[in-house]
Parts: C-alpha cells; structure tokens; sequence
C-alpha cells in the first residue's frame, strides 16, 4: 500500500512538472509575434511586375513534366474484369451401359489417367453432379461463380467419342 501511494506521488509531480513546462513553453511561443511587420511604403519602390514569357531551357530543368507514356491512366478502373471460362469436367466418358432400369457411365479422371468411376444418375463426381445419362451422352452439373462472384449452375454434355456409340 505505501509502495503504491508513493508511486501515485511521483507519478502526480512528474505529470504536474510535465504541465508547467508545456504552459510555459506555450506562453513563450505566443508571447513573440511571429510576422514581422510589413515594410511601409515609402521604403520600398514599387517595382512592375516582369513580362509573361517562357523560361530558358536553363530554368526549366529544375520544373518537373509528367510522361503518361507507358502508365495507366488514373481515371479508369484498375480491375479488369476477365472473361468468364466455361464449366470443365475433367472426366472422359469411355462408356455407357444399359441397366434394368437406367444407364450406367464408365468415366475416366483427366488429372489423374487410369482412374476409372461407373457412375449413374445424382452421382457426384469432382464437384459436378451427374443430371441425366442417355444412349451416347452424360449431362453433368456444374457450380460456378460469374465474373461477379455470385454462385451459379451450369451444365455441361459429354458426349460418347465417334465410333463407340451405337
């Protein structure tokens, strides 16, 4: 507890010496006039103002000119707004079977070759949901984003290559 009040104690005349030094340097700095008073008249001839011409290459060097060649120009958006891509599966549809009652898919992964899925209608493959399968072709569900980041679903067909189908 003493410990404490003797702190606040110096705490209280370190704050209050603070103060004191602040007001007097305060007064100090008001108490001159910083402008010194304007010349009168009669001392100082009038002088005409200089005529309005342009600088010699000597005196200019100093001024700056601004290039805009090879900058962007400030006014227009700095954001350019990319072309939207179309949704990719990265399957390829290597077969189609008929069931009992519906068709089955044998796709193959594109990132990753030799991986194989047999896959059937509200299958989901990699993101993509699988729609509908019919005789020669695969319709796949896609969530993407637009060039404004809203969630949207596209669809994307593939189709059996030429020559397996029937």
């Amino acid at each position: 507890m003493r410990l404490q009040a003797r702190h606040n104690r110096v705490l209280r005349k370190t704050t209050v010496g603070a103060m004191i030094i602040s007001i007097v340097v305060t007064v100090e700095a008001c108490g001159r006039d910083a402008t010194p008073p304007p010349p009168s008249s009669a001392q100082r001839p009038v002088q005409p103002a200089p005529p309005a011409t342009s600088l010699p290459n000597e005196e200019r060097r100093g001024s700056v000119i601004y290039q805009s060649r090879g900058r962007r120009d400030p006014f227009r958006p700095s954001r350019v707004v990319i072309a939207e891509k179309p949704p990719t599966v990265d399957l390829t549809l290597t077969g189609i079977v008929r069931g009992a009652h519906s068709f089955y898919a044998m796709v193959e992964s594109e990132v990753s070759p030799g991986m194989g899925y047999i896959i059937r209608e509200n299958d989901v493959v990699d993101s993509a949901k699988v729609v509908k399968i019919t005789r020669d072709s695969v319709v796949f569900e896609v969530p993407t984003k637009n060039s404004e980041g809203k969630l949207i679903t596209r669809y994307v067909e593939k189709h059996m290559p030429t020559g397996l189908s029937r």
